[in-house]
């Protein structure tokens, strides 16, 4: 069942709020290396719902200005995101600018939407919860990096829809952005009053000196993507996505058990101990299923496109609370007709494996230039690419434990993924250790995809 009526919402208003304290003077970042990457990538946007009690949804008023003093208080914290991402004549690049008196801005709606049916697993138009995210407004000189909308469903609960620029934070920003909007919104909601603070875990770090870049990685980066983020002085970034009528979004769940199943399957055929975590064996049961439901021509070239946390890996990004883009995209480059191969599953969840690997010794030997430098060769030799396969999110974000005070979320899901061959990955919701994938294709596609997935599962 996919049609529904097609929803009313109601704008009741748009505001702009302002971190609670900022320093007096101007509070700027300049973009590293990793971020101008992003300057090819479109804004992220996610949407959190959240059910809510009948006597909650009558003091919604009361909860509406919770969310907006916590907002407040929590970009306190995080000064860039209520700045803009700027490019002064003067300057040779673009940067981060926070000055006092900046806001992020926040619409509050609501809606006659079906509640459930948006929290529903089953295919459905993926346009229809399109409507709970805001724009992120651009001109050729300054960029917010976020916007911000609240949607009361009367009946049920309500939504959170998050918007933001790839070229300032990435998706561990963005989650350690929502849990510390969280934690502060849960303490105002405590009888005791203490003012609210974060704790270590989701306290951000801004100090870029840290991620300086000795070894020449923004050389390489300039070189191989220079014609989208070396424009005099205009801030070329790519918009939203469009998605047509025809394309629908279904979310798929693997339990730890199915985790479990796969990792035995994958190990049968691997002739080395691989480091087959929830990530990988997701990714190659995804794209395979994906390259087979869209029966893609077999000497096609796909590419196999996924993002790698450095935190954790490298020093230099000053630890796990790095502010910004700590990531780097590995890939890997293969015909059709070897995802479709009987054991196809397996073939890609060791190839990824395998680059997971090489990639953890080139840091460990102090080879990440010439990682990067091999990889973006690769995408040069390898053109043209039919068709790449992007995972956004992770397993390992949790963002089913963002609890504003009112319970976790019910559901959290991606919009911004691209129907041309791309998925999201979270936590489960059920807390079963599992996985859940949100996908998004073409209505008899995803009708394939669907059979495909179930029948692999099950074996």
């Amino acid at each position: 069942k996919i049609e529904q009526p097609k929803a009313i919402m109601e704008v009741l208003e748009v505001c702009n709020i302002t971190p609670s304290t900022s320093p007096p003077t101007h509070f700027s970042l300049p973009l590293t290396f990793s971020d101008l990457v992003q300057f090819i990538s479109p804004p992220t946007e996610r949407i959190l719902f959240y059910s809510l009690p009948a006597n909650d949804l009558l003091r919604f008023d009361s909860i509406l200005q919770t969310l907006k003093h916590s907002l407040s208080l929590t970009l306190s914290h995080f000064l860039p995101l209520a700045g803009n991402l700027v490019w002064p004549h003067h300057s040779q690049d673009p940067f981060i600018l926070y000055n006092p008196g900046d806001s992020v801005s926040l619409t509050i709606a609501k809606t006659d939407a079906d509640f459930d049916h948006l929290l529903s697993n089953h295919v459905r138009k993926a346009k229809e919860s399109h409507f709970l995210v805001p724009q992120l407004p651009t001109s050729d000189t300054i960029a917010p990096p976020m916007s911000l909308q609240i949607t009361l469903f009367p009946k049920s609960g309500f939504s959170i829809g998050i918007i933001t620029s790839h070229v300032v934070v990435d998706g561990k920003t963005s989650t350690m952005f929502l849990k510390s909007w969280a934690s502060i919104c849960s303490t105002l909601n405590c009888t005791n009053n203490n003012l609210p603070t974060l704790p270590p875990e989701l306290t951000p770090f801004f100090d870029r000196t840290a991620a300086k870049d000795p070894n020449g990685l923004e050389r390489l980066y300039v070189k191989h993507y220079g014609a989208f983020v070396r424009q005099p002085k205009i801030l070329v970034l790519t918009p939203k996505r469009v998605i047509s009528d025809d394309v629908v979004h279904a979310t798929f769940e693997l339990t730890r058990i199915d985790i479990e199943k796969l990792r035995r399957k994958v190990a049968t055929n691997s002739t080395s101990t691989r480091h087959l975590t929830t990530f990988v064996l997701t990714y190659a049961l995804i794209s395979t299923c994906i390259v087979k439901a869209e029966r893609i021509e077999p000497k096609s070239k796909i590419a196999l496109f996924f993002a790698v946390d450095m935190r954790p890996r490298m020093g230099a990004l000053g630890g796990l609370n790095y502010f910004g883009n700590g990531v780097i995209g590995l890939g890997e480059f293969l015909e059709a007709k070897e995802l479709e191969e009987e054991n196809g599953m397996a073939m890609v969840a060791n190839k990824i494996s395998d680059r997971i690997m090489e990639m953890e010794k080139s840091v460990k030997e102090n080879k990440v230039v010439e990682m990067v430098e091999e990889i973006l060769g690769r995408w040069g030799r390898e053109m043209p690419i039919s068709k790449m396969i992007v995972a956004g999110g992770s397993p390992r974000f949790g963002v089913y434990e963002i609890d504003f005070g009112w319970g976790n979320s019910k559901k959290v899901e991606m919009v911004s993924i691209n129907p041309n061959g791309s998925f999201s990955m979270t936590e489960s919701r059920s807390g079963n250790g599992g996985v859940e994938v949100g996908v998004i294709l073409p209505k008899d596609v995803m009708n394939v995809f669907s059979s495909l997935f179930y029948e692999e599962v099950k074996e």
